[in-house]
Order: C-alpha cells, then structure tokens, then sequence
C-alpha cells in the first residue's frame, strides 16, 4: 500500500505536510482499483515519539461521488482504510499493520518499511454495479493522522492547539466508466 514517507526532521522553515501526489482508477473487469502515490513530512516530534514506541495510527480515507448538477453529489462509496505503523526496540524492528486487514509485516529497517508503503497499486475501490451508465463520478481522497487512533499521551489538551491534527488535502480525479 502506498505511503511515501519522508521521514527526515524538519527545519524551522518547513511545514508538516501529507500530500496525495497522485490518484487515479484503472477499471479490470467489474472492479474499479486505485493507484496513488503519497507524500508524509513529519514533524520532529512526531519521529521522536515514534521512536519511543508510540504507534503512528495512519488514516486514508476515499470517497466516491455521482455528480449530479443540480442537486447535492450522491456519495457512492466511503473507504476508511487504516494502518499503524509500529517500531519494536527490543526488535529493532518496524512493522505495518494493516488494521482493516488484520495482517502484519515487518520490516528490518524505517527505510525498508517505508520502501513497502511508498506506492499503493491494485486497491479495490468500488464495483461496477455501484455506478449507473452514463452518469458522472468523481472520487476524492486524502491521508493523515488518525487523531482518535493516537495514544492518549498524545493526544492534545488544547483544543485549539493540536499538533497531531496532520491531514492532506482532499484530491480529487474523474472516475471513467
């Protein structure tokens, strides 16, 4: 699955960022499956309590959508696919956990595991039938912090100070029947 995560600390200058890079749909048979590409910049702090062992609880989430001009977009399909990403000292070790999945895959290095998430192929996202012939679609994505999945020392007090509220923006791309 993809998640390109660039894990090296940010300057002062540089902003903790999750991007979609790219996103789009290849349709085999009556399957419709995902490609995309992300990009993660975490925060100094965000690596640090990672390696302390604290899970880093990662969040994608894609919505499908029918345009229909004149009255609200009819949402079609909502995905919520989550994975933890864990690192084991005693271990030395990382691991993804595919929390949707329940699978597990460990990994000698951060670069390693990361190298496994950089690029999401081949993800079923909606079926064929779900879709009316002729119609308009459009799908959205974006990927982040799962802020409800975060450990509770990390979660914040303030509630308009969170520095664990990390999340792209939406991207959006035409669905082709």
């Amino acid at each position: 699955m993809v998640l390109c995560l660039l894990l090296s600390p940010l300057t002062a200058n540089d902003k903790a960022t999750f991007e979609v890079k790219a996103a789009s749909t290849q349709r085999d048979g009556a399957v419709y499956f995902l490609n995309a590409v992300f990009i993660i910049n975490f925060p100094h702090y965000i690596i640090e309590s990672f390696e302390q062992g604290f899970d880093l609880p990662i969040l994608m989430e894609v919505e499908v959508y029918r345009d229909r001009n004149f009255w609200v977009d009819e949402q079609v399909v909502y995905i919520k696919q989550q994975y933890r990403l864990q690192y084991h000292p005693v271990l030395d070790s990382i691991s993804i956990f595919n929390v949707n999945l329940g699978s597990l895959q460990y990994f000698n290095s951060l670069n390693d595991a990361v190298n496994q998430l950089s690029v999401l192929l081949g993800f079923p996202m909606l079926d064929r039938n779900n879709l009316i012939a002729g119609e308009a679609y459009y799908a959205r994505m974006r990927l982040g912090i799962n802020e409800l999945e975060l450990p509770i020392p990390l979660k914040s007090s303030a509630l308009w100070d969170n520095d664990w509220d990390l999340v792209s923006e939406w991207f959006e791309w035409v669905v082709s029947q």
